[in-house]
């Protein structure tokens, strides 16, 4: 525990913001920060957490400072349990919201007012693969060698500079197009594999009754025509 009052006064105020940057950095996909600016990032969440405390309480902070009674004797500081509550629970409001603002492109809001073109998230590769790709999405890699895998893309890395992805129900596509269905879980996609492209495809289209089902497995149907890449990595 710091000695003097005036470091404690200082921890009480930039812990809800470390706590606040914390949980983000959990929750939400964020670049590479330095420590200046994570000190930064949580002394701006401090300021919005405790305006928010003051805002509500009406001007009240969670704890009080006793004035010394007599010079042998130190100031001392009067916990409000229910405020600190109430504290905790702002900061754990305001981290939930910074999360969702940066994993669901809050930027979004200023770009609809030409003030920013930039999106609230870290690279292309998260605005694709959060904001465009579907859930259970269906797409083709292609690997060097002329090589591609189809399958389904069940998780894929945080960062560009890693892509690793892992496909389900997983094809190898060979340069003359024969492929060959791979036994078990998926196939685990690291950066060494070279990825040169992905290709997010549509579904397979549902025949009507009666009609021969599109062969995903031979090439035949839609299911197997690869949309125009959207993701590139050379």
């Amino acid at each position: 525990m710091p000695t003097s009052v005036i470091a404690l006064q200082i921890l009480l105020i930039l812990l809800p913001g470390f706590a606040a940057a914390y949980i983000v950095q959990m929750l939400a996909l964020r670049g590479p920060q330095t420590d200046f600016d994570k000190v930064i990032e949580s002394c701006l969440y401090s300021v919005l957490i405790y305006g928010c405390f003051v805002f509500f309480t009406h001007g009240f902070l969670p704890f009080d400072i006793l004035a010394a009674r007599a010079p042998a004797t130190e100031a001392t500081i009067l916990w409000h349990r229910k405020a600190l509550l109430g504290l905790g629970g702002i900061t754990l409001v305001v981290a939930l919201l910074a999360a969702v603002y940066v994993n669901y492109d809050g930027n979004r809001i200023f770009r609809k007012f030409k003030i920013t073109e930039r999106t609230a998230r870290r690279s292309i590769w998260n605005d694709i693969f959060q904001g465009e790709a579907s859930n259970n999405q269906l797409v083709q890699i292609e690997l060097e060698g002329n090589r591609s895998l189809m399958g389904v893309l069940t998780y894929y890395s945080d960062a560009a500079e890693d892509c690793s992805l892992f496909v389900e129900q997983a094809r190898w596509i060979a340069a003359d197009g024969t492929i060959e269905i791979v036994p078990g879980l998926g196939v685990l996609l690291t950066k060494c594999s070279n990825i040169k492209s992905i290709s997010f495809l549509d579904e397979p289209p549902i025949e009507p009754p009666g009609e021969p089902a599109a062969d995903i497995e031979n090439g035949d149907g839609d299911g197997s025509t690869p949309a125009a890449p959207i993701a590139t990595l050379d």
